[in-house]
């Protein structure tokens, strides 16, 4: 082997060493910000109903989250072939809302 293969190998194995280190660091890191109240919420029960828009023949999904009291309906795009968001109630809220009168 020539020197200059030798420092190759010596290179790729410093880089090799350094992105395991990283890996290790990262895995024995404290959990992420999003993730720190996981543990109290506990599992959420969710319900899903479908429909449609009325005038097309786009298909709709309704998502209720009965945890928290929240749903969010969403369309399929069968062009960008994606989910699009079409709006977000909070249940909760809205029914606290329904006993009030209305002037």
């Amino acid at each position: 082997m020539t020197s200059s293969t030798t420092r190759r190998i010596i290179a790729l194995a410093g880089i090799n060493a350094s992105l395991v280190a990283a890996v290790v660091i990262v895995a024995l890191s404290r959990d992420a910000d999003g993730q720190a109240g996981v543990a109290s919420v506990g599992r959420a029960t969710y319900s899903m109903a479908g429909g449609n828009i009325d005038g097309t023949d786009m298909g709709v999904l309704h998502i209720v989250d009965e945890t928290h009291q929240e749903m969010a309906s969403v369309m399929w795009n069968d062009k960008q072939r994606t989910l699009t968001p079409i709006g977000f109630r909070n249940l909760a809220a809205d029914s606290a809302g329904a006993g009030r009168l209305r002037p």
